[in-house]
């Protein structure tokens, strides 16, 4: 592999790897926090296109970790094997 496009690559690895721990952080983690509504609320949204707002939000970093694994399966994982 020709060196600049090795940096790109190991870039582009690095900001995947860092988006990837920011996703596990904020699934099931304090991102909570930020969605749960107040139980004592009333007037509190508790659902998002129907579905409760803290299933929303598990199912949106979700699809960020599956874009990521297959960004990083297209750009960043590379064959070792010689081709034929």
């Amino acid at each position: 592999m020709p060196e600049p496009r090795r940096r790109k690559t190991i870039r582009l690895g690095t900001v995947l790897v860092v988006l990837f721990v920011v996703a596990l952080v904020m699934g099931p983690g304090p991102g909570l926090y930020l969605i749960n509504p107040n139980p004592s609320d009333p007037t509190a949204l508790r659902t998002f296109l129907g579905m409760p707002i803290v299933y929303a939000w598990g199912l949106l970093w979700f699809i960020v970790l599956v874009g990521i694994i297959i960004i990083a399966y297209f750009k960043v994982w590379v064959k070792d094997e010689p081709e034929p």
